[in-house]
């Protein structure tokens, strides 16, 4: 399945289910390794995760994306449900939002809905929600056990 995306106003949610039970799911947000395995648009050529995955912990992660340049974003964990839930705040640069992601287990499968609020502007909200989206489709990929 791919990526049902809703932008309204200053929110961006993105619903997506996997093929892979909760617990898997979730586990590929919580340490740098995975993070890095999935994390990025499709023209990052690199990607590096630092983070301290606790409440009140934070992460940076640098995304080194082909004619662009270096893009860096840095936030902090503000709620963290094992497997249910993960909230954290994140500065983009432009504005800071805050980020809320639900895993919910349906059989052997997984819906994750990522909801994003705090955009200043559609285009911000347009280009974050694709980045994200190709992030989650090479997730998908990983999960599947298919080569990314």
């Amino acid at each position: 399945m791919k990526s049902d995306v809703k932008i309204s106003g200053n929110q961006v949610q993105i619903t997506r289910i996997f093929n892979a039970p909760r617990e898997s799911v979730f586990a590929a947000w919580k340490t740098p390794d995975q993070v890095e395995r999935w994390s990025g648009c499709k023209d990052s050529t690199k990607v590096e995760v630092q983070m301290d995955f606790r409440v009140g912990g934070s992460f940076t992660q640098k995304l080194h994306i082909r004619n662009v340049g270096e893009y860096t974003i840095i936030g902090t964990y503000d709620e963290i449900v094992e497997p249910e839930r993960i909230v954290y705040h994140v500065n983009l640069g432009p504005a800071t939002t805050q980020v809320a992601i639900e895993f919910i287990a349906q059989g052997s499968q997984t819906k994750v809905i990522l909801t994003q609020v705090g955009f200043p502007d559609e285009n911000l909200s347009r280009i974050v929600s694709e980045g994200t989206t190709e992030s989650l489709d090479r997730l998908d990929q990983i999960l599947s056990g298919q080569p990314v």
